[in-house]
């Protein structure tokens, strides 16, 4: 059994990084075709010359493009920007520069929302990390941002942002809506003992404006991007199923660490098929 009834292929995203435009143009063929809706770009901090370069195949380019700021894999953690600060000599300017070129790419491709995520935080200071979560979003103000709901994996820097109620504080009145990431509140459901069908809720309740969709093999494990016929995805389709069917408009964006579109196409079959 198949995610959803007759789902529609436009419903589903495939990706792209920004620093591999070689790459694009098999994803504007998917979409091109109407075998998928929307190619995610991420957007990884680089020189501005190579930015320029870069960005120009989307730029161009007019089917719909939905821009995903850089985050701690880039060293860019909003709520504790020192965290991740390994080998970057500046970290205040290279925040500066991702974070001009993610709203730059937004303005150029015509996204009308930046996934964003909160970042990761040394255990025991949360207050402090909602702190400078804030002064992150004021020092880079846009209307555009929407952000994602990261999972909670009890290892390694905490993430912050993984309950719906957290969210809505980071938030604080000025963030357009949210990006559930399915399997990320699966993960915080197993660790913290909550009903998953309560996340959703809480998600619904915020405001959804995207989400993220992918296999998982569970909150044991930093890889949280697996296919969903990887042999150690344990996450379920069917876990959604009746919350995305209340939800039709829901754009479902698919994050796999692949690039053959033949593969990507597969996945999208998995998701839709009956």
């Amino acid at each position: 059994m198949g995610l959803l009834n007759a789902v529609e292929p436009t419903r589903f995203g495939a990706g792209c990084l920004l620093t591999h435009p070689e790459i694009f143009p098999s994803r504007a063929y998917l979409l091109d075709r109407d075998l998928i809706g929307h190619v995610q770009l991420l957007v990884i901090p680089q020189s501005d010359s190579d930015f320029q370069i870069t960005i120009e195949p989307f730029e161009s380019y007019k089917g719909k493009i939905r821009i995903h700021a850089p985050h701690h894999f880039h060293q860019v953690n909003p709520c504790d920007p020192d965290l991740f600060s390994v080998g970057i000599p500046d970290i205040r300017t290279h925040m500066e520069t991702a974070m001009s070129q993610t709203l730059e790419a937004a303005d150029r491709t015509g996204s009308d929302i930046i996934v964003l995520h909160a970042g990761r935080y040394v255990q025991g200071h949360k207050e402090e990390a909602i702190a400078r979560f804030h002064e992150f979003l004021d020092q880079y103000p846009d209307p555009r941002y929407i952000i994602e709901s990261l999972p909670d994996l009890q290892f390694g820097p905490a993430y912050l942002g993984v309950t719906p109620e957290e969210l809505k504080i980071l938030g604080a009145g000025s963030i357009k809506g949210y990006c559930p990431d399915f399997p990320h509140l699966w993960c915080t459901s197993i660790v913290r003992g909550l009903h998953y069908e309560d996340l959703l809720d809480g998600m619904a309740a915020l405001g959804m404006k995207f989400s993220h969709l992918s296999g998982s093999p569970g909150p044991e494990s930093e890889q949280q991007h697996l296919l969903f016929d990887h042999p150690d995805n344990k996450f379920s389709l069917g876990l959604i199923r009746s919350f995305l069917t209340e939800h039709q408009d829901l754009e479902l964006s698919l994050e796999f660490a692949v690039d053959d579109p033949v593969v990507i196409m597969r996945q999208v079959s998995i998701g839709s098929a009956c």
